[in-house]
């Protein structure tokens, strides 16, 4: 999945995929985690909201979405 650059102080990276309803989020750290079952509204919602990382904090990781620890 093709990732995009993000400004974020601990994100660097966002990948999506509509087809599979599939999320990528790259740490600056490295680490890379996967969310399963994301619309693509909630996608477009973490591209443009100025918090990022509080976002999938508050969003992504309370909402039940599927998570993968890739690296």
């Amino acid at each position: 999945m093709k990732r995009q650059p993000i400004r974020s102080t601990s994100l660097k990276a966002i990948g999506y995929d509509a087809a599979t309803q599939a999320l990528e989020i790259e740490y600056r750290n490295g680490r890379l985690v996967r969310y399963s079952g994301v619309s693509e509204a909630v996608y477009q919602g973490l591209l443009t909201v100025p918090g990022k990382a509080l976002f999938v904090e508050q969003v992504l990781e309370k909402s039940g979405y599927g998570r993968e620890q890739v690296r």
